[in-house]
């Protein structure tokens, strides 16, 4: 997906490898779960997959603000264009349901979110933003982060 609409952005197999890196040198990771694509990555499979990553990886917490993206002037043009060349009809959809909004959400947003906040339950994974923030703040000694460096 990363290669379709970001074709610059690092892909979620190298993510994961460096979130096995850190987990192996010892140095707590948080993943930050966006943007989320509506119609198009925002399935129930797809939040479970990387969730499992990060079960695996033994990340600290999983932030996400809500499921959707930023479609702020810029964005929405480059965004269009990338779904008329890789997914014909959806942006018509979008612009139909999203109209000019800044941010749009996914239909599926409160079903995902609970998925996210039970599986994170489940695994001692922090999910609440407060209590992400409250631990990156409390966070521990940069000598830690050097010996990976």
């Amino acid at each position: 997906m990363c290669r379709i609409i970001e074709p610059n952005v690092c892909p979620t197999s190298k993510r994961v490898e460096v979130l096995k890196k850190l987990n192996e040198n010892n140095i707590p990771a948080v993943v930050w779960l966006s943007p989320i694509l509506p119609y198009i990555n925002d399935t129930e499979n797809n939040i479970n997959s990387i969730l499992d990553y990060c079960v695996d990886t033994n990340v600290r917490g999983v932030l996400n603000l809500d499921m959707g993206l930023s479609l702020r002037k810029g964005n929405r043009e480059y965004f269009y264009k990338k779904l008329d060349e890789n997914f014909p009809g959806l942006k018509e959809k979008y612009v139909e349901e999203f109209q000019d909004r800044n941010f749009i959400y996914s239909i599926n947003n409160r079903k995902l979110k609970g998925i996210i906040k039970d599986r994170c339950q489940k695994h001692g994974m922090l999910y609440k933003q407060e209590d992400i923030f409250d631990y990156m703040h409390e966070f521990p000694s940069k000598s830690v982060q050097t010996k990976l460096i």
